[in-house]
């Protein structure tokens, strides 16, 4: 197990990128040496690293790239178009159409059908309160819906 971790760590050092310092020296005659022990006299010290293999860094770009011809504006501005303003409208109409829809078969067949209740029955009151709160949900979604058809009209006469 040892002799693994050993493999593993020289791999590891083997791994990382050497570096080397370097000092250019200059002695009394203006005589220029390099060597690896501090200098003497005048000198600088120069970090030396190894090559990229010929790999040139990447310059950022001045600008930046204008949209294509089929970018994400002329996407969004044919997605409204096509698909989402008409998807809207057909969203609103299904919700009249249901809103207008005849109540349910329970109330107009069997023993229990409105011809058959006196007109002060529970049942009658009951059932006009659910159409009245059937109606103001109704109501209240094809509102909603209006506005979000509002607001992708908005953003489409927005756009150039």
């Amino acid at each position: 197990m040892t002799l693994i971790r050993y493999a593993f760590c020289a791999l590891a050092l083997g791994c990382l990128a050497p570096a080397w310092a370097i000092n250019k020296c200059t002695d009394a005659n203006g005589k220029v040496s390099f060597q690896d022990a501090p200098c003497v006299g005048e000198g600088e010290k120069i970090d030396v690293r190894p090559t990229t293999r010929g790999a040139t860094p990447v310059q950022p770009s001045a600008a930046p790239l204008a949209e294509g011809a089929f970018g994400a504006a002329w996407q969004r501005k044919n997605y409204l178009q096509t698909k989402g303003i008409p998807q809207a409208r057909a969203a609103i109409e299904r919700n009249q159409r249901e809103c207008t829809a005849p109540p349910s078969a329970v109330a107009k067949a069997g023993p229990l059908r409105r011809g058959n209740l006196p007109s002060g029955n529970q049942f009658v009151q009951e059932g006009a309160e659910k159409a009245a709160d059937a109606k103001a949900a109704c109501e209240e979604r094809t509102e909603a819906l209006r506005e979000q058809l509002r607001v992708l009209e908005r953003e489409l006469a927005a756009m150039p």
